[in-house]
């Protein structure tokens, strides 16, 4: 952040300069939000190879963490993978 001093700024400067931040930060924000792959729960069961049922089911148990946006769900790709690393690590657990 650069330091200014705001004693000889036009208010249409300072108001450009504001804005120029703004657009700056929500871009910086949004490549963000880009990097984290979200699916719906049809989705995740054609990524997954199951039925919806099944994947509605996964997150009733609390095996596949996800989140409700009105009566969508929401599941993040990571919770997926680290879903999928722990049935493997159970599976040879025996």
């Amino acid at each position: 952040m650069k330091t200014i001093l705001l004693h000889n700024i036009t208010p249409d400067e300072l108001k450009n300069m504001i804005i120029a931040d703004l657009k700056s930060e929500i871009e910086t924000l949004l490549l963000k939000a880009n990097d984290t792959q979200n699916y719906s729960v049809q989705k995740a069961s054609k990524l997954l190879g199951c039925s919806e049922l099944t994947i509605y089911n996964y997150i009733k148990k609390g095996l596949l963490p996800a989140f409700k946006i009105g009566r969508h769900y929401i599941i993040k790709k990571i919770d997926i993978d680290n879903a999928l690393k722990e049935v493997k690590s159970l599976k040879y657990r025996r």
